[in-house]
């Protein structure tokens, strides 16, 4: 476990962004990664999925985040 990233359990919608929204701790900073809702599937079903797929997509938001793929307001989008 990467000791420099915690990931907070707080999935939510967001529908300013139309995404599934959570946050991390980088290095004492907090981080919002943002999901894109899917097509052909309801807001509500789709959270669901993600906060059933938790641990995965966490690891795609650690990927990018090593990766350093910051979007120009300091975020996240997977």
């Amino acid at each position: 476990m990467n000791q420099s990233i915690i990931f907070n359990n707080d999935f939510a919608l967001t529908a300013e962004n139309n995404a599934v929204v959570f946050s991390c701790l980088v290095s004492g900073l907090k981080v919002m990664c943002f999901i894109p809702l899917a097509e052909g599937i309801t807001a509500p079903l789709f959270l669901q999925q993600v906060k059933a797929d938790a641990f995965t997509w966490e690891d795609f938001a650690e990927q990018a985040i090593a990766d350093d793929a910051f979007n120009a307001a300091g975020e996240i989008w997977l």
